[in-house]
């Protein structure tokens, strides 16, 4: 039983599933994120202005109208002939112009707010439309990732199978040792390959690759970790 070389498939395995594993966390996180958000958010902020800009008209025209109501009573009483005297025909024509000096603001903002009510409708239906595309780019990409997550879950599955294939094939004095030098260094079986430790590349001597090839743990000297030759 040459133990390094198992002790070696094990790592190999390990490294295949934490892969794994972070593949998973990764693709999940795509699924669970929430991309449009920020279009969403622009386009309820477009809402928000878009009634408050609908409030600011109905309260200008109805500012506007209620001048058109006085200056209209005005006009009836100024051209009904029921006012004749040249001083109250003035006055009242006076009423009128100042009233409809007073009405002129109010008109002129009701234009600009029904501008900008116009190209916020417009703002709002755009970015529906560019949301509603993204929907559905969003929704090809999900079904790809939820195939890759399927996919990723299957060799997850089989990695470990294989794994628990291969544990009972080593002795567990040796699967201790492997998962404490793992902990300690994060790798716990270096290849030996000319003559040098791929784990922290320190040579190794020839007494020590023999002994390596023997089949049973032989420790880097230097890093600590399980040599292993092929």
């Amino acid at each position: 039983m040459n133990i390094p070389r198992l002790l070696y498939q094990l790592q190999e395995i390990d490294l295949a599933i934490e892969a794994a594993q972070a593949g998973i966390a990764a693709v999940k996180a795509d699924l669970a994120a929430d991309p449009l958000a920020a279009e969403r958010r622009a386009i309820a902020g477009l809402k928000a202005k878009l009634d408050t800009l609908r409030h600011e008209l109905r309260e200008t025209s109805a500012e506007a109208d209620d001048f058109s109501v006085r200056i209209m009573n005005h006009e009836e009483q100024l051209y009904s002939g029921r006012v004749t005297s040249p001083k109250e025909l003035t006055a009242l024509q006076k009423d009128i112009d100042l009233l409809k000096g007073h009405r002129a603001p109010y008109e002129e903002k009701a234009l600009e707010l029904m501008d900008a009510i116009e190209t916020t409708e417009n703002a709002i239906d755009t970015a529906e439309i560019t949301l509603q595309r993204h929907k559905e780019a969003l929704e090809t990409n999900r079904q790809k990732l939820e195939k890759q997550l399927k996919k990723l879950g299957d060799e997850l599955a089989g990695l470990e199978s294989r794994r628990a294939a291969l544990l009972a094939e080593i002795p567990p004095s040796a699967v201790t040792e492997y998962e404490w030098i793992k902990k300690q260094r994060g790798c716990a079986v270096a290849k030996v390959e000319q003559s040098i430790c791929r784990g922290c590349g320190i040579a190794v001597t020839t007494a020590w690759m023999h002994r390596a090839r023997s089949g049973e743990p032989v420790h880097c000297p230097s890093c600590n970790r399980i040599l292993y030759l092929e």
